[in-house]
């Protein structure tokens, strides 16, 4: 059996002499950046506090177009009638006969609480094959999907009455949803034109006058939606102040 060294032992004096290096790690002070970290937040807050106000201008401005042509003397929709910027948020008239077979469903479409479609029927304008298509109304969903709503179309020339709205052209999708049948998700220029192979004018009707067709034309009076982002303005503001004071705070405790 070998003898164990006792700690007397010559060998482990020498192990004394022998001192590992320390495993510390001085970590850098991050007092010196807190100046620099306040200014990216302030300048961050009031960036988006001016986008906000951009935001608020530019859909404000597109508000009041949209409320005056309410009261705007009617355009009369023709066929030859082509430049968007032109015929976009009037108030608008058009003389045609209904399109009943190529009538489309905007689907997901919420009124009270009650799921249902928007109907849109394209329109035939007088003594032409163009057509403008009329989003006539809403309508309440069958309870079957695989059904659809009965929709009264009148015979012969009739006249509409409305307003001239865009189709939709920023639309957030995860995928892209072509259009199949008569039940739309989206309502795309393009799509449209490709999948209906109509002439269509480049807008779109809002039907506002009264017709006993069983449809409901509630498209209310929405509020102005720059109020919403002058009040998302007002709160990168405050975050801007609260940044602020908790940088002088900072640099008076120093």
């Amino acid at each position: 059996m070998k003898n164990t060294p006792s700690l007397t032992d010559p060998r482990f004096a020498c192990a004394k002499l022998v001192t590992l290096p320390s495993m510390s790690i001085a970590f850098p002070k991050l007092s010196h950046l807190r100046p620099l970290i306040v200014i990216l937040l302030i300048a961050l807050c009031l960036g988006m506090a001016w986008l906000q106000l951009w935001r608020a201008e530019t859909r404000g401005a597109k508000f009041e177009r949209e409320q005056a042509a309410l009261t705007s003397t009617p355009i009369s929709l023709t066929p030859q009638q082509r430049q968007r910027e032109q015929l976009l948020d009037r108030a608008a008239t058009a003389r045609g006969r209904w399109l009943p077979a190529r009538t489309l469903y905007l689907d997901n479409k919420i009124h009270r609480g009650r799921a249902g479609y928007q109907v849109l029927t394209p329109l035939q304008l007088s003594g032409s094959e163009a057509v403008v298509l009329v989003n006539r109304g809403w309508i309440a969903a069958p309870r079957l999907r695989s059904e659809l709503p009965s929709v009264a179309s009148a015979a012969g020339e009739v006249a509409v009455s409305g307003v001239t709205r865009s189709f939709e052209t920023r639309i957030f999708e995860l995928q892209e949803t072509l259009p199949q049948g008569a039940i739309w998700q989206h309502l795309r220029e393009a799509d449209y034109r490709r999948h209906s192979g109509l002439d269509a004018l480049p807008v779109l009707l809002l039907q506002t006058d009264v017709q006993h067709d069983g449809l409901v034309r509630d498209w209310g009076s929405p509020a102005n939606p720059a109020h919403k982002h002058y009040g998302y303005m007002a709160m990168w503001l405050v975050f801007a102040l609260m940044a602020a004071a908790y940088g002088l705070f900072a640099w008076q405790k120093k």
